[in-house]
């Protein structure tokens, strides 16, 4: 199996179809393969004409049409994954969506126009904490754009099967929730086969993004227990838990199957306690804003999108540290700055 390229397009009977997006990551795969009776689909791709194009020639290319998938399965609530869930459903009413209770209910909260000023709300503060962690006025209202501009890119169809961390599909298939890179986020493990359907969770080259949410305070009264501030320990909890089901392959939603799971979920783990390291030393005995080590370590000539998201990355690993007690928060002049 080691032997294998990432360029094939499938692989025991499951098939990966890669397309070009118009932003950054440069592409996005789907999964089709059967299992039992059943046409499987992991993840509905992103929502532009030539994208849904693409997708309807490549699995016609392999002998399938939108009306052979029985279950399309969704890892996260992204754009690029939920993007034709629509589009599948109006050319193929049988077909069940299936989706985490929290992606269903984020998309539902999100795409209600009643929740407009809400969501406003819980930007604006979460603005003023980024304004307390070094974020400019001019990039904190920015910032209130960005929280309230992507959910009009979203849309909601209600799906067709709810589900719950643990849950089987089809016998084989487990649903693992997976918390990190989005919080309703799963991976889906074919328990017989050993392998890993990863979304963004895990991939092959890059780690993704561990940040903040913006959580109705419904979802965030449901589920008490989770620690949405210490989004890191969550990630690496769940990265522990995959690599006790002992995947043979992991197929993610960008980037390249990946053939040795062990050993990049290690590397995963050993770049976030290089970064912990490193941000421990650069505030050893020395007060810093956790806006300037996020340009320590990213740079500085980033725009104001990812300028917030190098700050959320930084703020995922001091708060992480803070939780251990290995670092203090001093607060001076409405600032908040943390040494070790």
């Amino acid at each position: 199996m080691s032997t294998l390229k990432s360029a094939i397009d499938e692989i025991d009977g499951v098939y990966r179809i890669k397309i070009d997006v118009p932003f950054q990551v440069k592409f996005v795969c789907s999964y089709l393969f059967k299992l039992e009776d059943q046409t499987v689909l992991i993840d509905a791709g992103f929502n532009s004409p030539s994208w849904k194009k693409k997708f309807i020639q490549k699995i016609n290319n392999i002998g399938f049409n939108i009306e052979d998938i029985d279950i399309c399965i969704i890892t996260h609530n992204h754009i690029d994954h939920i993007g034709l869930i629509q589009e599948f459903k109006k050319k193929n009413p049988e077909l069940k969506i299936v989706m985490h209770n929290i992606t269903n209910k984020l998309l539902e909260w999100e795409t209600d126009k009643s929740n407009k000023e809400d969501i406003e709300k819980k930007a604006i503060k979460i603005s003023l904490e980024m304004k307390k962690y070094g974020l400019s006025e001019e990039e904190r209202l920015r910032i209130i754009q960005f929280f309230t501009y992507w959910p009009s890119l979203r849309r909601h169809y209600p799906p067709d099967k709810i589900v719950h961390d643990g849950d089987k599909l089809l016998n084989d298939l487990e649903i693992i929730w997976t918390p990190g890179h989005s919080f309703g986020h799963i991976c889906i493990f074919n328990s017989k086969k050993k392998y890993l359907f990863s979304g963004d969770h895990i991939l092959s080259r890059i780690t993704p993004h561990i940040g903040n949410f913006v959580i109705p305070d419904f979802l965030a009264d449901e589920y008490k227990n989770y620690n949405f501030k210490n989004v890191l320990d969550q990630y690496l909890q769940s990265l522990d838990r995959i690599d006790l089901l002992n995947p043979k392959v992991i197929f993610p939603a960008h980037q390249e199957i990946i053939y040795n799971p062990h050993e990049r979920i290690k590397t995963i783990k050993e770049h976030h306690a290089n970064r912990l390291n490193d941000i421990s030393k650069v505030i050893k005995k020395n007060p810093i804003s956790p806006r300037k080590i996020s340009q320590i370590h990213f740079g500085e000539d980033l725009d104001v999108i990812n300028s917030f998201m190098a700050l959320s990355e930084v703020l995922g690993h001091l708060f992480y540290l803070e939780d251990l007690g290995k670092i203090d928060k001093l607060e001076k002049n409405g600032k908040f700055y943390y040494q070790s």
